[in-house]
């Protein structure tokens, strides 16, 4: 009787062991929280400048502070005035606030946009108002889907939505647009 119960102790203590054995072999599961958005830097009054491939300034960044996240490597700008330079003229655009996304070149303004093109030999000066302005600077062109207000010493106008492609020239005025034209004589 003694050998039969030292035997069932022995196959308890292996089945056991067999158990946990299996019971730490299951890979475990690592839950990874995501990242609080953070800053991981920040600059105050500051100006970035990018350049072209010929060593031209492109355009140039001015603003209060800027705080860069890693989580999402964007960007958030106080008070950014930007100045863009190029062939055909140059145009600034000042805000509130900013945010780039810095892998697809693409800045949000936002709360009192405004974009002015000074006048020169080939166009009359330009000045739009808006509440947001999403900007592509590799393509240089300017967009909103909310109302705007657009003035040149011709027109008066107001406008749900514009497309400004500064590349081309092309002001497009997107829907309910509403204004006057008094041309100069």
């Amino acid at each position: 009787m003694r050998t039969f119960l030292s035997l069932v102790i022995v196959l308890a203590l292996a089945v056991i062991s067999i158990w946990f054995q299996d019971l730490f072999k299951e890979p475990t599961s690592i839950i990874k929280e995501k990242d609080e958005h953070f800053p991981d830097y920040f600059m105050e009054n500051f100006t970035i400048t990018q350049m072209n491939d010929k060593g031209q300034a492109t355009y140039v960044l001015q603003a209060g502070r800027l705080q860069h996240f890693a989580d999402d490597d964007s960007s958030e700008i106080e008070l950014p005035v930007i100045h863009f330079h190029d062939d055909k003229g140059d145009w600034s655009i000042a805000a509130q606030r900013a945010v780039i996304l810095t892998d697809k070149n693409i800045i949000h303004l936002y709360d009192q946009v405004q974009v002015r093109r000074n006048s020169s030999e080939n166009r009359d000066s330009l000045e739009i108002d808006t509440d947001y302005l999403r900007i592509d600077t590799d393509l240089k062109i300017a967009e909103t889907d909310r109302p705007a207000h657009v003035k040149t010493q011709e027109l008066d106008l107001d406008t749900l939505g514009i497309l400004f492609d500064n590349r081309q020239g092309i002001l497009k005025l997107k829907s309910r647009v509403r204004g006057r034209y008094a041309p100069i004589e």
